[in-house]
Parts: C-alpha cells; structure tokens; sequence
C-alpha cells in the first residue's frame, strides 16, 4: 500500500509541475544584401568603429547572420577609397607597426527598442576574439560557425 501511495504522490507532484512553453528558438537567417535590416546592423558597426579609432570604414562582408536579437558580423574593413584602412594615429597605430592588426572586424549585436547595438567588438584581430562571446553574452552558438 505504501508503494502505491507513493507512486500516488509522485504522479500527483509530476501532474502539479509547470509546463514551460517557451517558443523554438528563432531560426538563423543571412540577410539579403541591400536589406533594411542589413543597414542597419551594419551602420551601427561602422559608428562604432568610428567612435572607438575614428575611422570611417566600409565592409566586405564575410557572415552576417542573426538569430533572434543577435546578429554576428564578420567582415574585411577597407577605406573609403577600396584600400586598407589606415591606423595611423589611431590608439592601435603602434600595434599595426609592429603588424598585430588585422583589417578583420568582428561585431556581436543585439537589437535593442528596436535599435541594433554592439555588445561585443574585435577591431583588426589577429585571432577569433568572437569565440567566447556566445557563453559571455548569451548569443546563439549558430551565429558564429564561420563557413
């Protein structure tokens, strides 16, 4: 009998737990060039950029994927001009001397009240600084799979 009281009970605490109904995760999408979406994310990396070197680049985009309100940016910076971008006089001008920059850029971006706002950047890297991001920030581990 008390076996049954037992199983009982268990069935009746099994019974009273909450369900969780969270969503799917949102599927990763590439957006289409030229994008409203695309714009965006990367207006916001080229403003941050600026902000941080005070330099205004364009990109040759490699990846851009979003998942949800993440999106992950990995792309060549260039100069206006098609060449590469100059980091004289910049913070980083001794690092890129001595050849420690790249014209790599790495950003990881989360849309925000409708804004997408870097929480992450690798300006010129020469390794992936993007490879703890996901457990740092929360992202989608799919946003970064490099193809």
């Amino acid at each position: 009998m008390r076996t049954l009281s037992f199983l009982m009970l268990l069935l009746m605490g099994f019974a009273c737990m909450p369900t969780n109904h969270a969503q799917t995760p949102s599927t990763l999408h590439i957006p289409n060039p030229g994008s409203p979406e695309r714009a965006a994310i990367l207006d916001s990396a080229r403003s941050s950029i600026d902000e941080e070197i005070g330099r205004t680049v364009q990109f040759v985009v490699e990846r851009l994927a979003i998942q949800g309100d993440w999106a992950f940016l990995y792309a060549h910076m260039q100069a206006s001009d098609g060449g590469p971008v100059d980091y004289a006089r910049t913070s980083m001008a001794e690092a890129a001397e001595a050849g420690f920059v790249s014209q790599v850029y790495a950003g990881l971006l989360e849309k925000e009240d409708g804004e997408w706002v870097v929480r992450a950047q690798a300006i010129g890297p020469t390794d992936m600084a993007w490879q703890p991001w996901a457990a740092d920030y929360g992202a989608p581990e799919a946003l970064f799979k490099l193809d």
